[in-house]
This record gives structure tokens, sequence and C-alpha cells, in this order.
């Protein structure tokens, strides 16, 4: 199991680390959620917020969680 949120808008450069604006920079929703479960099934969300995607993910991942126990 697996969770990343990524931000649309910007890019890490690397090896300097500076935020680099992408092509949809200003284009909404900025953020995207990912979830992949246990067996590879992958689930993305898109959010304007960012806290909105991050409460997306821990829900998400109590529910496989408590889905797989039961």
């Amino acid at each position: 199991m697996a969770i990343h949120l990524e931000d649309r808008w910007y890019r890490r450069r690397r090896p300097q680390g500076d935020r680099v604006r992408t092509a949809r920079h200003g284009q909404a929703p900025r953020y995207r959620a990912h979830f992949i479960d246990g067996s590879g099934k992958r689930t993305t969300k898109t959010f304007h917020a960012r806290r909105d995607a991050e409460r997306w993910l821990v829900k998400t991942e109590v529910a496989h969680l408590l889905r797989k126990d039961a």
C-alpha cells in the first residue's frame, strides 16, 4: 500500500531542489492524491485544496485497512 500527494503546479528541480512552475500552473485543480492498495490497484482523485487531498488520503487508507482486517 502506498500513498502520494502530487502538487501539479510545481516540480522540484534536482539537485538544487528549487521549485519550478509546470505547464499546469494556475489551472485548477492543483493537487492530485494517489492511493495504491496492496494488490497494485491505483486510485487517484484531484483537489483544489491540499488539506482536502490529505484528508481523502487518510480516509481512504483507513477504510482500506478496516476492510482488509474485517
